[in-house]
This record gives structure tokens, C-alpha cells and sequence, in this order.
């Protein structure tokens, strides 16, 4: 499967280019595709269990829903990555065409604080489930589940400050 184009509708970011940012790219779709994969092993796993042997997996759910949490998150960031989150610009494209990169900077320097506070505010949430030594299911501990959160907003947040200062030099507008 090809990579898709830089000037696909709606896609600031160009195909990653330098080892490093195909490396990252590689690993958030390796790891949505396990995570995922995972998830409907386990589901049909449940089902045959509970439908043929009526048992179940009693960590199972735990387990699927600490994939779905991790799903969302990487999901995030791949789709702030490719300016493919969700957005309401009702007004923006009745602005002047001079002022819209202005105002979607301003927007993606608000986004970016805002996925950075969040970002800060989890790593309390993390340190919390650290001290209370929970498990989330069999053996993994809590914060190792909700890890993701901080990672996730932190990786957000760069990726809308990037697309703010670098995607958006002033006077360029929209590539």
C-alpha cells in the first residue's frame, strides 16, 4: 500500500519523511494494528468461551477496554498528525483568505495548550494510580494502562504546535 500524497484534501502534514519520523509513523500504525488485532482475538475468544464451554475469560474485559483506551489515543495522535482530527471551522472559510492561516494558527496554538494541560494534569492522574498499586487486569498494573493518556495529549500537543509553527509560516498559508 502506497503512501498517501501530501496534497490529498484536508492533509497538512506530507508523508513522514527521515528515518526517525517513519520509524514513529511505522509504530503507531504497528501498534494501532496489534492493539486491534488483539481486541477481536480476545472478543472471539469470549464469545466462543461463554457460547461453547460457558466460561469466560475473567480478565478479558479489562483487557479490551484498556485496548480501546489506547486505541483512542494513538488514533489522536495519528489524526493530529494529519490535521484528520475532529475540527469546527463554520467561519473559517467565510474569513478573508489573508487571514485564515492567522486565526488556524491561533487555533492550533490553543489546541496544542490545551492537549499539553491535559497532558500535565494526567501525569498527577498516573503518579495517583502509582501510589494505589491497582492492577487493571492479571498482572499489569493501572498506570501502566492509563500511561497512554499523557503520552498521547504530550504527542498531540506537539503535533498541533508543529503544525501551528512550522506547517504555518507566516504569510504561506495552507500548503
Amino acid at each position: 500500500m502506497s503512501e498517501p500524497e501530501a496534497d490529498v484534501p484536508g492533509r497538512i502534514e506530507p508523508p513522514p519523511e527521515g528515518r526517525l519520523a517513519r520509524l514513529a509513523h511505522n509504530l503507531e500504525i504497528g501498534l494501532l494494528t496489534l492493539i486491534f488485532g488483539a481486541i477481536v482475538v480476545i472478543g472471539l475468544s469470549q464469545i466462543g468461551l461463554r457460547n461453547l464451554a460457558d466460561s469466560s475469560l475473567v480478565w478479558a474485559d479489562a483487557a479490551m477496554r484498556a485496548g480501546v483506551l489506547w486505541i483512542t489515543m494513538l488514533a489522536g495522535v495519528l489524526a493530529a498528525g494529519q490535521a484528520r482530527h475532529i475540527k469546527i471551522d463554520a467561519l473559517l472559510h467565510r474569513l478573508p483568505e489573508k487571514v485564515r492561516p492567522w486565526i488556524q494558527r491561533a487555533m492550533y496554538l490553543l489546541t496544542a495548550l490545551v492537549c499539553v494541560t491535559l497532558a500535565a494534569a494526567s501525569v498527577n492522574l498516573i503518579q495517583l494510580e502509582m501510589s494505589m498499586n491497582d492492577l487493571a487486569f492479571l498482572n499489569v498494573p493501572r498506570w501502566a494502562v492509563l500511561i497512554i493518556i499523557p503520552i498521547g495529549f504530550a504527542l498531540m500537543g506537539w503535533r498541533f504546535m508543529r503544525h501551528a509553527l512550522v506547517l504555518y509560516p507566516p504569510g504561506k498559508g495552507k500548503r
